[in-house]
Order: C-alpha cells, then sequence, then structure tokens
C-alpha cells in the first residue's frame, strides 16, 4: 500500500464515522450526502490500488524497431571475412567457404534501379522469370485458323488441321563478371557497392543481353532491303499484321535513327513527329523509335543500319533465372590491396512470334527520289 492508499482509507473511515452519527441523529440528507463521498473515495481507491499493482509489476516497455538489416552490409562482411549475426545471415542464401551466394533482396532492386538509366533491349521484349535450368515453349506458326465450329449433341470437335505448331528449347546460360573492389571502399558499403556494381556489373550485363537479344530477334530473318522512310512506311503497312502495330516499336542504332532524322518532306519539315507525351521521343507511323548505340547494335556495312519493326514484346522472349549470384576472393587482387568480386546472372533468349516483327536494313533515300516525290 502506498501514501496516497493510506490517505483514502483514514479519510473514508473518518467520513465514514461522521455519516453515521449524522444518521443516528436523524440527519438523513447529511448522511447521505456523506455517503456518496465515501462511495466516490472508494472508487478513487480502488483505481490507486490497480495503478499501484501494475507499477509494482513493471509496465512493459514498447519494443524498439529492429533496425532494417542492409543487403550492401552483408555483403561487405562477406568480402572482407566477417561473421554475420543470424539476421544478417537470414538475407542471404547459397553456398560458404567462397561458393555462389544469392544477392540480398534490396541489393537485387538496386540493380534494377541502375538498369533504368542504361537503353536496354530487355524493356522490349517480353521477360519471363524463372528457377528452372531449361525448358520448352510451344508457338503456332503461320495465320491463326480461328476456332472451329461445332453442334453440342454430343459430337467431338474436329482437329484442325492447318496451324503448325513449332516447339522452342530453351536453357539457362550464366554470364558473369569479375571486377576489383577497393578494400577501403568497402568501409562505405551501400554507397561504395552500388558505385561498383553500376560502373563494372551492370553495364556489362545489358551489353551482353543487348548483344543476344539482337542476334535472336535477326536468327533466321531474311533482311528487307529499305532505303529511306518511304520504303519503311510501305514495309509497316504491308508485311506486319495490324495487331503487331499495338504496343509495336522501331529499333534501330545512331546510323539509323540519323538516316531517319535527316529525311524531310516537300517544304523541309522533318519526317519523324515528336511524342507531345514524352518531347525526347520521336515517333515514325506511330511507332515509337528507340535508339541505341552503333557498338552495341552494328551496321551490316558502311551506311546500312539495322532496324527492327513491329511488336517485340511478342517476337522475342529471355527467360530470366531468378537470382543474381555473388561470390568474393582476397587472393585475386592481393598485391593490389584489393578484392576480387563475381556476379553471375542466367538466362536465355528465344525467338517467339517470328511474323510480329520484321528486319531490315535502313539506308539514305535517293535525293533524286525524294526530289520527285517532293515536286509531285
Amino acid at each position: 500500500m502506498n501514501k496516497k492508499m493510506r490517505e483514502l482509507l483514514n479519510k473514508i473511515r473518518t467520513i465514514t464515522a461522521e455519516a453515521r452519527k449524522k444518521q443516528d441523529d436523524g440527519d438523513i440528507t447529511g448522511a447521505t450526502e456523506l455517503l456518496n463521498q465515501v462511495t466516490d473515495m472508494k472508487a478513487e481507491y480502488n483505481n490507486e490500488k490497480l495503478l499501484y499493482e501494475a507499477e509494482k509489476e513493471g509496465v512493459p516497455d514498447d519494443p524498439k524497431p529492429a533496425n532494417k538489416i542492409s543487403g550492401f552490409t552483408v555483403m561487405a562482411k562477406l568480402a572482407i571475412g566477417k561473421r554475420l549475426t543470424e539476421a544478417e545471415n537470414a538475407l542471404v542464401s547459397g553456398g560458404t567457404d567462397g561458393e555462389n551466394f544469392l544477392v540480398p533482396e534490396d541489393v537485387d532492386t538496386t540493380i534494377r534501379e541502375l538498369r533504368k538509366t542504361y537503353v536496354s533491349a530487355k524493356d522490349l521484349i517480353t521477360v519471363i522469370p524463372t528457377t528452372a535450368l531449361s525448358g520448352s515453349y510451344t508457338f503456332e506458326s503461320g495465320a491463326p485458323a480461328g476456332l472451329t465450329p461445332f453442334e453440342d449433341n454430343g459430337d467431338e470437335i474436329e482437329e484442325e488441321t492447318n496451324p503448325t505448331f513449332v516447339q522452342k528449347k530453351w536453357a539457362i546460360k550464366f554470364k558473369g563478371k569479375i571486377f576489383p573492389v577497393s578494400n577501403i571502399l568497402l568501409g562505405a558499403e551501400k554507397a561504395g557497392l552500388m558505385s561498383y556494381l553500376n560502373s563494372w556489373f551492370v553495364k556489362s550485363a545489358i551489353i551482353s543481353e543487348n548483344k543476344d537479344i539482337f542476334a535472336a530477334l535477326k536468327d533466321g530473318k531474311t533482311a528487307k532491303t529499305l532505303k529511306g522512310l518511304d520504303a519503311l512506311k510501305t514495309s509497316i503497312t504491308a508485311d506486319l499484321d495490324p495487331s503487331a502495330l499495338i504496343g509495336g516499336v522501331i529499333v534501330t542504332n545512331q546510323t539509323g535513327f540519323n538516316i531517319m532524322d535527316s529525311e524531310t518532306d516537300a517544304v523541309g519539315r522533318p519526317i519523324l513527329e515528336r511524342d507531345m507525351k514524352n518531347p525526347t521521343q520521336k515517333l515514325f507511323q506511330g511507332l515509337p523509335i528507340k535508339v541505341f548505340p552503333d557498338a552495341q547494335l552494328a551496321n551490316v556495312s558502311a551506311g546500312k543500319a539495322p532496324v527492327f519493326y513491329g511488336s517485340l514484346t511478342a517476337g522475342a522472349f529471355m527467360i530470366d533465372k531468378e537470382g543474381l549470384e555473388f561470390a568474393t576472393s582476397e587472393h585475386v587482387f592481393f598485391k593490389k590491396n584489393q578484392l576480387a568480386m563475381r556476379v553471375i546472372e542466367g538466362y536465355d533468349v528465344i525467338q517467339a512470334d517470328t511474323d510480329a516483327y520484321c528486319y531490315g536494313t535502313l539506308t539514305a533515300a535517293d535525293p533524286k527520289a525524294i526530289t520527285t516525290k517532293a515536286s509531285a
């Protein structure tokens, strides 16, 4: 019992005694008023008692929010051989003793964000994540024949003989990069590792992916000879199904874009249109033009640029193995006081609907043809 509880009990006894006296003297109203005070003080005493007992037992403090574990810290500690805490160890999976670990989720997310600062052909095709190492997809070749009519009287649906199906197999191929990381900069963890991952891995990964995607898109396609934008316009209209223009794009290199952007109409206005929703984007026939460096999408020959047009999302699939892997070694760059970090990704690229897009070689239009057309 604390001091306040004792004081309340003494007051309750005193007022109760006064109420008895008034009751005995016939002062019913006075006795009632004093008893009402006793009732209120008893309630106050009970509350004080509950508070005293709660304080005596101790009220647990609010649990402090756990500090979020950084995947960059985990990678840095693994790189320099520091022991991980139980919480940090939960962020990585994979081997031990220098074997590959999966990149922690927050690092993987950062890498995906860094990719957006580069021109990636991966954004133009369909990406299918997988945990398997191989598989296949079946595609219908030729024009779809539509559904087969039948009567709902128990008859079987006739098997369609027109469509031809092609099975495309895929197998994950692993590609990686080994790069030096300063022992000193590892102390900066996130800032340091982000810089290295961006400069060494992300750039290299996009270059390799772009090369494989363009090779898959070219595979088996006969290049259409396109002399100027008039020829490209004719091919878009005649060689592509209108459905391939929904969400379609035109992809070329710097040389090809220069050829397209240099063409003007009869009064000298550029043929290419500016996308009002995205002022930095140019359009032709309503299709956005995506430009890649000549170094990544090389010219077929001098002045002859490659160009893809149509629905590339239907034209190629990238089977992307989920999770990047990393490993480190302190021995490779020992003399330079640097660690070696290796990051690996796995994917395969296959053609899908080859009729959904076209591949051509673009050259500048004949100036005489442009003049004649303009005069007409």
